[in-house]
């Protein structure tokens, strides 16, 4: 991988952020910043110092709302809005803003013809019942959602469900039929109302999250500095904060401070298409 400075890299992502921030406010779209990147705003006022990425949550009627304002009026000429549809697979379960400027390859998907750009992630919040059994059908679907829409194993999740994960792929191959099940199953997870229930929750996360609800309250929001700007954080950031991270104001060991991406070969100056062949989609 081309070495890139990760200080250039945050410029980058930040500028994203602002991009998403001002469409936001234009647009009167709801979101809030999501792990660490509500971590490091609340320890660190800015980045995590050796952090690599910036992620964003919306309520899902904010998300949907994003999704069909951004494709309208959005600066399409320097950033994309990518999102699994029938038509194009992009192997990730949330949407990104992506700058088509740079080049950015992580290795899980260097043989897909996708937008190997510096980006964003956003994801739904969605609203959670209170049945029991209804809240459990909700999990359910988010498993199934997740598995035939990103269409590849998942990384730091453990093997176990990498197996299975592997086992439900192989039973379903057909791209059509696969589309069919993950839009299905997204009806379901997503049908109920984040402004008025009681609890809400994480839909698109790690396996483990997505047994956390959330009281609704939690999740108004108010204003943080994060590095030169000031951003909605969740009110209930505190306990958000704790139930993944533990004591999230403690510092990890010095081993654990370290960027999660995997990447193949990233150029913060060049648009990605240039490397189609080369550093993506390599013919064997």
């Amino acid at each position: 991988m081309q070495a890139i400075g990760i200080e250039e890299l945050k410029k980058i992502q930040k500028e994203i952020l602002d991009e998403v921030v001002a469409f936001c406010n234009t647009h009167n779209i709801r979101y809030f910043l999501a792990y660490g990147t509500l971590l490091g705003a609340i320890r660190h006022k800015g980045y995590i110092p050796w952090d690599d990425d910036i992620d964003i949550h919306m309520p899902r009627p904010d998300y949907e709302k994003f999704y069909a304002i951004w494709n309208q009026v959005g600066d399409l000429q320097h950033y994309a809005l990518c999102r699994t549809t029938k038509e194009k697979n992009i192997h990730q379960t949330d949407m990104q803003l992506v700058d088509l400027t740079t080049t950015f390859i992580n290795r899980h998907s260097r043989n897909e013809d996708i937008l190997h750009g510096v980006s964003v992630d956003i994801m739904p919040f969605e609203g959670c019942p209170e049945n029991p059994i209804a809240r459990g059908l909700q999990i359910y679907h988010s498993i199934l959602y997740s598995i035939f829409n990103v269409q590849r194993l998942p990384d730091h999740q453990g093997g176990a469900l990498r197996f299975a994960t592997s086992i439900v792929l192989n039973a379903v191959k057909d791209p059509v039929k696969r589309y069919k099940i993950w839009s299905r199953h997204e009806k379901k997870m997503a049908q109920y109302d984040f402004d008025s229930a009681k609890t809400v929750k994480e839909t698109i996360t790690s396996f483990r999250a997505l047994f956390y609800p959330h009281p609704r309250a939690d999740f108004e929001t108010m204003e943080v500095p994060f590095e030169d700007i000031l951003v909605p954080i969740p009110v209930g950031y505190d306990a958000y904060l704790r139930r993944i991270f533990g004591d999230y104001m403690q510092l990890p060991p010095e081993e654990g401070r370290v960027a999660k991406h995997d990447v193949v070969y990233a150029n913060l100056n060049e648009p990605f298409e240039q490397y189609k062949g080369i550093h993506y989609c390599v013919k064997k």
